[in-house]
């Protein structure tokens, strides 16, 4: 995560880094175990099951943007995710009044619900500046999906300004709407900002939903260099795309 003073023209990078992990997880969230197949009598067979399952850790791979999918010069940083609680604890935002959990939530860990059934996160840079581009690709239940994104859409609209602490420090944190381009079954736009003492993180949201499947793709930009709102632009929209497709046929 980039962050830049806000009263000093000249962009200066603190020293909150870029997660590096795993980026594929082809596990569960918490609460979220591996299932438990039928049994049957001998000279018996199971019957295989009519219910579309969520979205696979494969199917997840087919909705990640690739570096083409972004305008010239942005590159994929290699095993980067931008889960908080995977290495950066510091960094996390922490009390905060109940109703806007969900920002927190995706604020921290980059997906709008914990327990997922798969999950994907990848981030791009551009050589010379502070800006980064990341998507998350989440799949669940459609039922945890739909309720993922109506309680994010609430705090968006009662969360216009709110604080937290971070790392032991008060934050405050600004959230607009952002217009975005209708997508999936379900999208939604939101700009943030994070103030901690002179210090701002200034970031633009999309996260569309398709099935039981969602997408963020998250803009944090710098004081210097790209502003990165056309890779936003475009890297949403072609992620809203895949998504879709990836989804087809799933719960």
């Amino acid at each position: 995560m980039h962050v830049h003073p806000r009263r000093i023209a000249v962009a200066a990078l603190a020293a909150s880094t870029l997660l590096l992990a795993t980026a594929c997880d082809s596990g569960s969230g918490s609460g979220s175990g591996s299932g438990t197949g039928a049994t049957s009598s001998p000279g018996s067979k199971a019957k295989p099951s009519s219910t579309p399952a969520p979205l696979t850790p494969a199917r997840a791979k087919d909705a990640l943007l690739a570096a083409t999918d972004l305008p010239t010069g942005w590159k994929l940083e290699e095993n980067a995710v931008i889960d908080k609680t995977m290495g950066a604890v510091d960094e996390m935002l922490d009390k905060a009044r109940a109703q806007c959990t969900p920002l927190v939530t995706l604020l921290n860990t980059g997906r709008p619900e914990a327990d997922y059934k798969s999950n994907l996160q990848q981030v791009f840079v551009k050589q010379g500046d502070e800006t980064n581009i990341s998507q998350d690709v989440s799949g669940y239940t459609r039922e945890q999906a739909e309720k993922a994104m109506a309680t994010l859409r609430t705090a968006v609209g009662n969360c216009s300004s709110f604080t937290a602490t971070m790392n032991g420090k008060k934050a405050t944190v600004t959230v607009k709407k952002l217009d975005v381009a209708k997508a999936g079954d379900d999208s939604l736009g939101f700009t943030v900002t994070i103030l901690v003492g002179e210090y701002a993180m200034d970031f633009d949201f999309g996260t569309v939903r398709s099935r039981g499947a969602v997408t963020t793709v998250r803009n944090n930009w710098g004081a210097h260099g790209d502003r990165g709102k056309a890779a936003f632009t475009k890297g949403l929209a072609k992620a809203a795309e895949k998504l879709t497709a990836a989804a087809a046929g799933t719960a």
